[in-house]
């Protein structure tokens, strides 16, 4: 693809098979189709320049585009209507770069960032609600994750992918007793075989789970420097800090070079179809979850044609297909058991709750309102 440091959403189709994480029992949905006050007073689709900026994860660019290589059927209503030429996209391997990014690049017309960064994205005036009214496929939408992804009674936010992040590990090379929890990170038994993610707020995450501190993402200053030197103690032992799943976790992992990584559940089925005995870890503390989907630029000038870009990608046909690709949940409720093709891993994962990135014991990635401070300890971590 050219792309350097891809994560959680690289495509795994050399993995073959299918796994569907997309089940989601919930049907209607709660958010209201409220149009913007301004969008009457927008010039219509036809005098817009319908040139798309998009900040996106690299294997969810549009089917279509040139970009596209595995076979997503995501957006392909709106290239098959505007046309894949005007599509331009820049890549993130992270939240954290992703808000950077956003921050200091662009502008985009369109964001892909996961729900924990929305606080951000408005108060640094990147981002405008969406006219729910100009997206159909709203109403299929899980009215839960609608409602999570909503801030200050907006929908900045319109959800799509989803799922899990833990420890895969190797059940071969692990002993049984040491798979209970993310203690396992800084077990000296492992040393060099294990790697976890170049995430800052991941990272610290973990640590503060790992500690005793299910208040993960709201740290007081002496939560924080605990995790800092728990990550600073854990630091000798992690073989890297991985920033492309694809071309780094998975193979680490695969060639036997790592034996633990921090990963999501896409990692879990790639890892055991290669045939590795390996299993992802339900820490005690309860594992990571996530919720991402896409974001609308505040000047946009492609006001009309990013509504009809995500449109393309929230409907059901798209949203199960990505599952069936992927591995990951998807937001739209209309997608049920027959669309999934692996039926073992839904009931597994929980995949027929609608809430389940929040259920016990699930913790959702949420805000943190000290990341200044975190991204300075995260700083001091790697300078370690």
């Amino acid at each position: 693809m050219g792309v350097v440091g891809i994560d959680r959403r690289q495509f795994l189709v050399a993995a073959g098979g299918s796994l569907g994480l997309g089940v989601l029992s919930a049907c209607g949905s709660s958010s209201s189709s409220i149009a913007s006050p301004a969008a009457s007073k927008r010039p219509p689709i036809s005098a817009e320049p319908g040139t798309l900026s998009i900040l996106e994860w690299a294997g969810y660019e549009a089917a279509g585009t040139k970009a596209q290589t595995y076979g997503l059927l995501a957006g392909t209503d709106y290239t098959k209507k505007y046309g894949a030429s005007g599509i331009t996209y820049a890549y993130i391997v992270n939240d954290d770069e992703a808000l950077a990014k956003a921050t200091s690049g662009g502008p985009f017309d369109i964001m892909h960032p996961c729900h924990e960064n929305i606080p951000d994205y408005v108060k640094r005036g990147l981002v405008q609600p969406w006219d729910t009214s100009l997206l159909p496929s709203l109403k299929q939408l899980n009215p839960y994750l609608l409602r999570a992804t909503k801030y200050r009674g907006k929908q900045y936010h319109i959800p799509w992918d989803w799922g899990y992040g833990s420890l895969l590990y190797r059940t071969d090379k692990i002993a049984p007793t040491d798979a209970a929890g993310w203690e396992l990170a800084w077990n000296k038994n492992y040393s060099g075989k294990v790697s976890l993610w170049n995430g800052a707020s991941t990272n610290f995450e973990i640590a503060a789970l790992k500690l005793g501190y299910p208040n993960m993402d709201v740290l007081t200053p002496t939560q924080l420097e605990s995790a800092k030197q728990a990550l600073i103690t854990q630091k000798p032992l992690n073989k890297l800090y991985w920033g492309s799943e694809y071309s780094q976790e998975q193979p680490n992992f695969k060639s036997g070079e790592v034996w633990v990584t921090y990963c999501w559940q896409d990692s879990l089925v790639s890892m055991t179809k290669a045939g590795l005995k390996c299993a992802f870890l339900q820490p005690s503390q309860g594992r990571l979850s996530w919720i991402c989907g896409f974001m609308l630029g505040a000047n946009t000038k492609n006001y009309y044609h990013a509504h009809a870009y995500v449109e393309s990608y929230i409907n059901h046909a798209a949203a199960a297909q990505m599952t069936n690709l992927f591995y990951y949940g998807n937001s739209n409720a209309t997608v049920t058991a027959a669309d999934i093709k692996n039926k073992t891993l839904v009931a597994a994962l929980e995949l027929g709750n609608p809430r389940a990135v929040t259920t016990a014991p699930n913790h959702l990635q949420s805000w943190t309102p000290n990341r200044a401070a975190l991204e300075l300890a995260w700083q001091e971590v790697q300078a370690a």
